[in-house]
């Protein structure tokens, strides 16, 4: 690759080591305030006989884009289900042929998260979630957020063997 191209995979890993620690930290924190909210709502429930009305839907959004984000994160790792053992034993011109064929069907699978969760967004942004009032079309953002981190990260990353 010429001295440009360099300069764009360069720019483009810079982008992705920038995302993966905002990625991390989201998700993270996701983690803490489900943990938190649920933890609440079975003491308000047990302990006062007054659950909160709210706290469903926020452990349930939380846990929806955590799980988006898991998933993005999962494919920069390159930490998918896969078959190692099968994958080691294949010869090194193959394995690269697997290999890409996997990073092809998960780049696909990006672009469809890309497009659906795009058209879902927009089919529900009218819509309100009932305890917090909510645009309900930021639930469904997950997805499209989720596959454009994807799409990303595949293209830092490469169709390489696991880091």
């Amino acid at each position: 690759m010429g001295q440009g191209g360099d300069g764009v995979k360069q720019r483009l890993e810079g982008l992705n080591r920038v995302l993966v620690a905002v990625e991390t930290g989201a998700a993270g924190g996701l983690v803490a305030v489900v943990a938190g909210v649920v933890l609440l709502q079975v003491l308000m429930r047990y302990l006062v006989a007054q659950p909160n009305p709210w706290s469903e839907e926020v452990s349930r959004f939380c846990f929806i884009w955590m799980s988006f984000l898991g998933a993005s994160l999962a494919v920069e790792r390159r930490a998918h289900f896969r078959f190692d053992e099968t994958m080691r034993r294949l010869p090194p011109r193959w394995r690269r042929r697997v290999e890409g064929a996997a990073w092809t069907v998960v780049l696909l699978f990006a672009g469809l998260l890309i497009v659906s969760g795009a058209l879902l967004t927009a089919l529900t942004m009218g819509e309100r979630s009932p305890a917090l009032d909510l645009p309900v079309a930021l639930v469904y953002a997950a997805a499209p957020v989720s596959g454009g981190l994807m799409v990303i990260h595949l293209l830092a990353g490469g169709a390489g063997e696991r880091r």
